[in-house]
């Protein structure tokens, strides 16, 4: 055979397979269309992989509105202990960083003088800062973990050390109104 002829010959073959597949393939599948009733795959509804935007997008975290709890977060405080900082500064300074006591207490805080003034961080005038008075708070506490500064052990209970009970109802009543639950 010439080369034409083969390739003509291919060509013819390749065109009977084709046809005579796709001749075959239709019927089959009229055959299973017929003996099930189920519609074929282009028929078939097919369900949305994603039913709401919420599956898409991730979902927002909650922002709370308190000015104090997002400073104190930025300080580095979370969960639990970031409740028990604002419940501490509400009780110590109702959460004015300007405060000043009789006593010689600094900031929301409430740093004393005496106690703390020789320390390398002690600034008067920083600590009337909510900034900085919150980090010093995050680092003297140890990231939220002791409050024993303020007369409350690790687990949030009053240590009866230099405060009185109704002090620490103060802050308990502050810890149960913690604004962004």
């Amino acid at each position: 055979m010439t080369k034409i002829k083969l390739i003509g010959w291919t060509v013819a073959m390749a065109l009977i397979f084709t046809t005579s597949g796709a001749t075959a393939n239709a019927a089959l599948s009229e055959q299973v269309y017929a003996k099930s009733n189920a519609p074929t795959a282009t028929e078939a509804s097919q369900k949305p992989i994603v039913t709401k935007m919420a599956d898409v997008e991730p979902k927002k975290e909650r922002k709370c509105k308190s000015w104090l709890v997002r400073e104190l977060h930025h300080a580095g405080f979370r969960g639990k202990n970031l409740m028990e900082a604002w419940a501490i500064v509400m009780r110590e300074s109702g959460g004015r960083a300007d405060a000043i006591s009789s006593t010689g207490d600094y900031g929301m805080f409430q740093f004393n003088r005496a106690a703390w003034s020789g320390q390398d961080w002690w600034n008067s005038k920083k600590l009337l800062t909510r900034g900085y008075n919150a980090k010093i708070a995050y680092r003297i506490s140890r990231g939220g973990k002791t409050w024993y500064p303020w007369d409350i052990d690790g687990q949030g209970h009053h240590k009866g050390a230099y405060t009185s009970a109704a002090t620490y109802k103060t802050y308990l009543k502050w810890y149960n109104k913690y604004p962004c639950k």
